[in-house]
């Protein structure tokens, strides 16, 4: 055994050695900003097509398929902001997106989306605006969805706390919210405004 310690010795001092890795390092970083790379649906000199991006495993599903529709998941239509709703506006969707409006908006934004709540009074950088601006209310339902998904300025997203069914309702609640507070009493349906014209003191 003590024959054989000094060549374990002299194997290890060897193998330990790093001098390789002793070299002034790179502080350019431009190893990494210049590094050779295909640019998407350009040409390609390794493979056989001449192209660089490669179709599809077979069997592969797309993300849509998986998830649910463009339209549904991300407000997008034909690469445009939804103008409709991919969901029946119904009384209960109505429901649950006021729901999740007072939990979720109404902190900023004020229980009647006019911008007016405790918390808004306090912040200093930015109020949150009124969600009753014609600006605001001319904005198609996709649009809205994508802001209350991933957020807007020093609006935090929602995806993480909203499913995509319950932010679609927070939309339809919304441009609901708008209607009932712009709405003429002329724009009533005649039963709705003898309704009216009865409660009225």
């Amino acid at each position: 055994m003590r024959k054989l310690l000094p060549a374990i010795v002299l194997f290890a001092a060897v193998a330990c050695d790093g001098s390789e890795n002793l070299h002034t390092p790179e502080w350019t970083l431009s190893r990494m900003l210049e590094q050779p790379r295909y640019e998407p649906y350009g040409p390609s000199t390794f493979f056989d097509d001449g192209r660089a991006m490669r179709q599809p495993v077979a069997g592969t599903v797309s993300r849509e398929a998986v998830l649910g529709s463009a339209l549904f998941m991300d407000g997008i239509e034909e690469g445009h902001y939804a103008g409709r709703f991919p969901l029946p506006v119904s009384s209960a969707l109505l429901a649950e997106g006021r729901t999740q409006f007072g939990i979720v908006c109404a902190t900023c934004h004020g229980v009647l989306g006019d911008g007016k709540s405790p918390v808004a009074e306090k912040m200093q950088l930015r109020k949150p605006p009124s969600l009753l601006t014609e600006e605001i209310g001319s904005l198609p339902p996709g649009r809205i969805y994508r802001i209350v998904t991933v957020g807007y300025g020093l609006m935090p997203a929602n995806d993480y706390q909203l499913t995509a069914e319950q932010r679609w309702a927070v939309v339809a609640y919304l441009k609901a919210l708008e209607r009932s507070q712009t709405a003429k009493v002329s724009e009533l349906p005649p039963d709705l405004r003898v309704e009216l014209e009865r409660q009225a003191p």
